[in-house]
């Protein structure tokens, strides 16, 4: 059972809460501050057969009480109380808070000891108080969480540029002794963890697949310097924003034959000696390397690698010209056959030449991404909408300020017959959504128009945006619109 759409009288679901056959219940609720009205303790909520629970947004204090009504009283689908339960039979939990705190891991791990899968996420609006913050302690007692293959612990700097300050070192010590049975872990945040506490991990959770970090400020080469006693297991690494992460990295990453997804966006340290080591990757299908501090150099030394890459992003590659494009496409390699998604975003050395060379060379293209690339004009849509098969997908022009009204033409009948996702924020066509709907709505009426700068697909979620068809507002969401849902 899922709820996405924005309501504010969630009450009315209570009713649907208490059957036994509830197994996966996922709420997110958009313009109030938490769940309480829904599952806070009061409500009494604790199905016997909850698998899988995720709530997004509540409060961290609403976030507790649900979690210890999970292992009380309960009530059971004919209105009797069942007796108390010590534990629960949760497995899956995610939460999106307003704070992560001690208080409230320790809960977790004693409350729901049969976790499989724990994923939480804060967005602080200013420094959180030392009491209420998360430390050393609370992270240790996830260890006590002898199931647990996935955890994800995020600290957002969306509202607040903060940080996971009060867990060091001996906190990732104690918890990788303690679930060495990790297959995945995720961790934003954590500025005072070093390359010891990183590389515990990687050493002591020998069947670790999937390994993501963000904003470790104290993350370097040192971390990877010795992987002997590391899983060759490792399918996914994403180092995102760790600025002292450098080449020689990359070339000690060349061990890890099983990696399909390098995600290095963010870290501006690497540059070209690291790029031949990734071209080296047999498996690699996915590779980020959004800000990094490349030339056309590496682009070459990627266009005749044996790695079958399908998606790849440059996002903000500055030093990548139009050259630099056509040696990646055109070199004799595979990537031009096997790459799917490409993202050209915010690259002032790209113009229509490059464009027109993705446009005839990569020939399974189906995403592109080419925002906010200043010296794109019509010439560039005009080349895209002579593409055959496969069409593309989505397309995304944000902030392209060289196209005019005249690219609209384009996109009339047969050309760009697949697309189903068109971003134009901050262009001269964001104003064309009638002439567009026009256009476009009696044969397309699958398409988004998008205005408003989201990345490809508006996938956060919370978007409502027309289609190419004008269709009726959805209206407001009351009791009897939400009871029709559920049954």
């Amino acid at each position: 059972m899922q709820y996405v759409r924005p309501f504010s009288q969630c009450h009315v679901i209570c009713n649907y809460l208490t059957t036994p056959f509830l197994q996966s219940l996922c709420i997110k609720i958009r313009g109030i501050k938490g769940c309480h009205s829904v599952l806070g303790g009061s409500v009494g909520f604790s199905p016997k057969n909850l698998k899988c629970l995720k709530m997004k947004p509540i409060l961290c204090s609403e976030a507790l009480d649900t979690v210890k009504g999970l292992s009380s009283t309960s009530v059971d689908f004919s209105g009797k109380f069942c007796p108390p339960s010590s534990t629960s039979t949760l497995q899956k939990l995610s939460l999106l808070l307003d704070i992560i705190s001690d208080e409230l891991v320790l809960a977790i791990a004693t409350k729901l000891p049969h976790l499989v899968e724990l994923d939480l996420e804060d967005m602080p609006i200013s420094k959180p108080l030392i009491s209420h913050d998360l430390t050393d302690m609370g992270l240790q007692s996830l260890a006590s969480c002898c199931c647990l293959k996935s955890l994800s612990l995020a600290r957002s700097r969306q509202k607040c540029p903060v940080s996971f300050r009060r867990v060091s070192d001996m906190g990732i010590f104690l918890l990788s002794e303690g679930c060495r049975g990790l297959e995945s872990i995720r961790l934003y945040g954590f500025c005072k963890v070093s390359d010891a506490g990183f590389t515990s991990i990687l050493q002591s959770c020998q069947s670790l697949k999937k390994f993501e970090i963000r904003n470790a400020a104290l993350l370097s080469d040192l971390a990877f310097h010795d992987l002997t006693e590391a899983p060759c297991s490792l399918s996914e690494l994403r180092l995102r924003s760790c600025n002292l992460i450098t080449s020689e990295s990359m070339k000690k990453l060349a061990c890890y034959s099983s990696l399909e997804l390098l995600d290095l966006g963010g870290c501006w340290s690497i540059a070209d000696p690291g790029i031949p080591s990734i071209s080296s990757l047999c498996r690699l299908t996915t590779l980020d390397l959004a800000g990094a501090d490349i030339t056309d150099t590496s682009l070459s030394a990627l266009g005749q690698g044996t790695s079958p890459i399908k998606s790849l992003s440059l996002r903000g590659c500055k030093r990548v010209t139009d050259r630099g494009i056509s040696h990646l496409l055109q070199s004799g390699g595979i990537i031009n056959s096997t790459l799917s998604s490409l993202d050209l975003g915010s690259m002032p050395g790209i113009s229509d030449l490059a464009i027109s060379t993705v446009g005839v060379s990569c020939v399974g293209i189906t995403e592109l991404c080419i925002r906010s690339c200043f010296y794109v004009t019509d010439s560039s849509i005009e080349a895209l909408s002579k593409r055959g098969s496969p069409p593309l997908r989505k397309l995304d022009l944000y902030n392209c300020s060289g196209l005019s009204r005249a690219s609209l033409e384009c996109f009339r009948k047969p050309s760009f017959g697949g697309l189903w996702w068109l971003g134009v924020g901050a262009t001269l066509l964001s104003n064309s959504g009638s002439e567009f709907s026009e256009m476009c709505g009696g044969v397309r009426p699958w398409l988004t128009f998008c205005t408003y700068g989201c990345e490809m697909g508006c996938h956060d979620g919370w978007q409502f945006h027309q289609r190419a068809r004008s269709v009726p507002a959805s209206g407001t969401w009351t009791s009897s619109k939400i009871t029709r849902l559920l049954m």
